[in-house]
């Protein structure tokens, strides 16, 4: 317990307030107390930064958080993870412990900075940008909190004794009613995107981000009530419309586009020059010791550490590389990479011919590609190859991770379109949309331009991914290819899968309300996999999670009669409707008897 009542405010120098500032780029002060704290906005400042830095935590939003396998990804035969590879897992799981844990350490921070605040705020000038920033994160860490567990005790005052911690289960209702409040009161404060005049910069939550998760929270209020047939807040139809609104909101105002790139939204080697044209709030990961994040070492390119790979103990699973189809070469190669980095700096693997033979011992022009037991990564945010191999540490890497960016508001809003007018709407040619997305109307327009910018490649480098050559030199001649290279998505056609084969008709669909409700999944897979908790979230919100990992059982015949190393009993035997929520952690209940379990567990 001592995670709920610890001081954790890393309280740092103050620097300016350029637009995309490292304002977390300070040397941590000792702890305060905060009798002599709290005296004017510098302070005010530095505590918050310090709940930002506490943001990049590995169990807030960090790797530990993408541990539970989804249909997308899978774990190791040598790491069960507790019992997350094989829906095993049960209320003593460290994973699941750690993240409630954090979370609500996370949470402390905030009701520290809201409740000190706003008590002197007379002597501290803008003090309800800095209320307003805090509620803001602690909605945030809330959304995940009542999408994994349900019911969750709703602590809103600091914690100052042990009394304060034996808060029995909130409904969610009431949890929603105060995330809504929180987004609401935070939009209501916080700047615009570019506004350094109130306080605007990359990282801190902006008015932009509050509607964009207002758009999320909304969707899926709408989505559960959907799937249980009752509301939580809001009928399912109101909250379609809310999510609609929002994220057009966010669209329409132009302050954020589409960076031409894919991969540049993802890489620390651009995380200045072009992820902050996409993405709306992030965490920052710095270089240094303890700052940076280790997400890129789960979610990488498998291999050597030393040289920029990952550690293997998860890949993609065989059917998420089934959901990319011929064309969209780019998203499959960045996202879902067959290859790795060997300890002399080069890679081996399927992906290009002159990387089949660079291990001797084992060359791939002499084994064939189906049943080969070298395995998919989920390489998106991949450190090889690496800018100065000299002073890499694994463990002080500085990469940014993305909370909530411009493609996810399209389909956001392409999936809310699609509800709220039972149909996608009149198609145009994406040929014709900016990628700004401010021409974008329906649901087609805005599934369309996330697809656009996937024909985009770059020529630098011999066009192979692999090798991130800089700077780029891009190839845009495809990009109004709408009918061959990732096709546009328009009536009775919505791309093709693997193999080539049109999905509106290998998938017996009859209606395009109905095609465009399934296939949005699958492209949010394919523009989201490896963010947040993002997949399983859409699949629990559906109430498909259980069809999702039994799908493991299906053909796949690019490369297996089914699922590759998860011989059964696994995941797809395992896995129960009950797994929809996330147990409630036993050392919890055992600290605090106001608490229940969830059923199942």
């Amino acid at each position: 317990m001592k995670s709920h009542i610890s001081i954790i405010i890393a309280i740092g120098i103050s620097i300016g307030l350029s637009s995309c500032a490292k304002f977390l780029e300070e040397d941590p002060k000792d702890i305060l107390s905060t009798q002599n704290f709290y005296e004017n906005e510098l302070d005010a400042r530095q505590a918050m930064n310090g709940t930002y830095r506490y943001l990049t935590d590995e169990y807030v939003t960090g790797h530990g958080t993408k541990q539970i396998s989804t249909d997308l990804t899978k774990r190791a035969d040598w790491d069960e993870g507790g019992g997350l590879r094989n829906y095993k897992f049960g209320a003593d799981n460290d994973y699941i412990t750690q993240m409630w844990q954090h979370h609500y350490t996370a949470i402390k921070n905030c009701n520290s900075v809201i409740d000190n605040v706003t008590e002197h705020q007379d002597r501290i000038n803008n003090w309800e940008r800095y209320v307003a920033e805090a509620r803001g994160v602690r909605a945030y860490l809330y959304f995940d909190l009542v999408r994994w567990f349900g019911d969750v005790p709703l602590v809103l005052k600091e914690t100052k004794s042990l009394n304060d911690l034996k808060v029995a289960r909130s409904p969610q209702k009431q949890v929603f009613e105060q995330i809504i409040a929180d987004f609401n009161y935070a939009m209501a404060h916080v700047a615009e995107k570019g506004d350094t005049n109130n306080g605007y910069q990359y990282g801190r939550i902006s008015k932009d981000a509050c509607r964009g998760f207002l758009a999320k929270v909304h969707l899926w209020l709408a989505s559960v009530a959907t799937r249980d047939g009752r509301e939580i807040v809001g009928s399912a139809a109101e909250n379609y419309t809310k999510a609609m609104n929002y994220a057009k909101e966010v669209i329409q105002s132009g302050r954020y586009q589409l960076v031409e790139y894919y991969p540049d939204v993802f890489n620390a080697k651009t995380k200045v020059s072009e992820a902050p044209k996409e993405v709306i709030w992030c965490v920052q990961g710095l270089t240094g010791d303890d700052t940076g994040t280790l997400t890129g070492m789960v979610y990488g390119m498998r291999g050597n550490e030393n040289l920029g790979g990952s550690w293997d103990n998860i890949s993609s699973s065989d059917y998420h590389r089934m959901i990319y189809e011929p064309s969209d070469s780019i998203r499959r190669l960045w996202n879902c990479p067959r290859a790795q980095v060997l300890d002399n700096g080069k890679i081996w693997g399927w992906d290009y011919r002159i990387y089949w033979d660079t291990r001797a011992d084992q060359k791939l022009s002499e084994a064939t590609e189906n049943n080969n037991w070298v395995m998919w990564s989920i390489g998106k945010f991949r450190r090889f190859p690496l800018a100065d191999t000299s002073s890499y540490n694994y463990k002080n890497f500085g990469m940014d991770e993305p909370l909530l960016r411009f493609a996810d508001v399209l389909l956001i809003y392409a999936e809310a379109y699609n509800e709220v007018n039972h149909s996608p709407g009149a198609y145009t040619p994406s040929s014709n949309l900016t990628l700004n997305g401010t021409n974008v109307q329906s649901a087609y327009d805005a599934v369309n331009l996330v697809r656009k910018r996937a024909r985009i490649s770059n020529k630098a480098g011999g066009r192979v991914v692999h090798r991130d050559a800089l700077p780029r030199d891009l190839d845009r001649s495809h990009i109004n290819a709408i009918d061959n290279v990732v096709p546009d998505w328009k009536t009775a056609s919505y791309g093709y899968d693997y193999a080539g084969s049109d999905l509106y008709t290998a998938k017996h669909y009859t209606n395009d309300y109905t095609a465009f409700r399934t296939e949005i999944l699958n492209e949010r897979a394919r523009e989201l996999v490896g963010e947040t908790t993002d997949r399983w979230c859409d699949l629990v919100r559906r109430g498909i999670l259980v069809q999702a990992l039994q799908n493991w059982r299906i053909n796949n015949p690019f490369i297996s009669s089914e699922e590759r190393r998860i011989p059964a009993p696994a995941a797809p035997e395992n896995i129960r409707p009950y797994h929809q929520l996330l147990p409630i952690p036993l050392s919890e209940i055992d600290a605090n008897k106001n608490l229940t379990q969830n059923p199942g567990y």
